[in-house]
């Protein structure tokens, strides 16, 4: 009870201080970040609302994984959401040992030191990419993407997409060339990223050199659009890496934004990501003790307790709410827009075609008593033409009738799957053969 009253004094505290500061959160996992983000993307949206953020990203690892669930749980409550993704660059392919950096992107005041960096002791989550399945991987750079408008989310999505068919299952292969391809098309911001990412990696090693190239480097791929990104979990050596990349920053004209790589809703939810560590790196967790985070915070947290914690770096919270309030657009802009369907006959709707068809083949597979249909399986029609036709669907159902015919006619093997098995309209069209009645 001393330690919750000890907390809300605390926090009582940054409120008076710190009066009604602003924040949005621009790095952010799911627990579509498998076996990395430990939180459900209402709990995270939710929490995000009752913080007052200015707006929330979902940054999943590789992919917009979780960005459906994360967009309908904001749309209901009006939080404004940012959309982008955790990528791992390859280190063979333009690290600060072989990268060709404009030199007049490098200052030219003397090397910047600090005492002890390079013997700092790295505690962080399991050694792993992206919480990763295979035990062994490629060691990469974390780059955090975000997307500025539908635009840049299609850019981005090319990017992941080239990334994916390069690599294996689990294992990207993401290109420089694919990523300023990506840029160039516009709508796309980057952040430095977590410690694993190349400019605060090199930091934190004390490397400044190091760390000052992969800034430039950076800078010269996204120009205004890139990020230096400081995080603090509460750790010995996250004041010397920030002080390091905020100097850096400074020097290379780069903005700074504050965040807190978060991989839970609250606080209390920092065991479950324990456990979700050990499961991906194959160890129980008194085998994964040396390799577990050295804090448990790294959760939402309210904008007053970040003003606090980075109060030493002006600028870089209230930038996060800036950006995060500029970058967030609605993800109903790129809804995919199927062509009308062309229909025979006197038909003038797409649902109305669709229960025409529905009903024809109703009637060989649900026949009823004295040549009629099923009452049931009328039921269940009537129910799910409801449905589509409130979701829009019908274009899509007709669709898919005519690709599964086009290939029937051909002797194509084809089968839908996934929750349409489980559709009476689909039986009835064709589309399957399993009787969801």
């Amino acid at each position: 009870m001393l330690l919750e009253g000890t907390i809300e004094n605390i926090e009582h505290t940054f409120e008076y201080c710190w009066g009604m500061s602003r924040y949005a959160e621009l790095h952010s996992h799911t627990n579509f970040s498998f076996l990395d983000g430990a939180s459900w993307a209402g709990d995270l949206v939710a929490r995000a609302a009752e913080l007052g953020y200015e707006a929330l990203a979902v940054t999943d690892h590789d992919g917009f994984r979780g960005v459906v669930q994360v967009h309908a749980h904001a749309s209901a409550i009006g939080l404004p959401v940012v959309y982008g993704t955790e990528v791992g660059m390859p280190l063979d392919e333009g690290s600060s040992s072989e990268a060709s950096v404009s030199e007049h992107l490098l200052p030219s005041e003397g090397a910047i030191a600090i005492r002890g960096a390079s013997d700092i002791t790295r505690r962080g989550r399991v050694r792993r990419t992206h919480g990763s399945k295979p035990l062994h991987r490629r060691k990469t750079d974390h780059l955090v993407l975000l997307a500025s408008d539908p635009g840049g989310y299609a850019a981005i999505g090319r990017f992941i997409t080239k990334g994916q068919y390069r690599g294996v299952k689990d294992a990207p292969r993401y290109s420089y060339r694919d990523l300023e391809d990506a840029v160039r098309s516009g709508g796309v911001i980057g952040l430095s990223g977590c410690w694993q990412g190349a400019v605060p990696r090199a930091a934190q090693a004390g490397d400044t050199a190091g760390a000052l190239r992969e800034a430039a480097r950076l800078k010269e791929l996204f120009g205004e659009r890139f990020y230096i990104e400081l995080t603090h979990h509460g750790m010995p050596h996250d004041d010397l890496r920030n002080d390091l990349l905020a100097e850096i920053a400074h020097r290379l004209h780069i903005e700074t934004v504050a965040t807190n790589n978060v991989h839970y809703a609250q606080r209390h939810d920092a065991d479950l990501s324990e456990a979700l560590a050990a499961i991906a790196g194959r160890r129980t967790l008194e085998e994964a003790d040396r390799f577990r985070p050295g804090t448990d915070l790294r959760h939402l947290r309210s904008p007053h307790e970040m003003a606090a914690r980075f109060a030493r770096y002006p600028g870089a919270v209230e930038r996060a709410a800036d950006l995060g309030r500029a970058l967030a657009f609605d993800l109903d802009l790129i809804d995919p827009e199927l062509p009308d369907f062309p229909m025979p006959g006197a038909f003038t709707t797409e649902i109305e075609y669709l229960a025409h068809l529905a009903y024809e083949g109703a009637d060989t597979v649900y026949p009823g008593p004295d040549r009629g249909l099923d009452a049931a399986a009328r039921r269940r029609i009537e129910h799910e033409l409801g449905i589509i036709e409130d979701l829009g669907f019908a274009g899509y159902f007709l669709v898919a009738w005519d690709i599964v015919n086009f290939a029937r006619s051909r002797g194509i093997y084809c089968q839908i799957r996934g929750s349409g098995a489980d559709s009476v309209i689909c039986r009835c069209i064709g589309l399957t053969r399993v009787d969801p009645i």
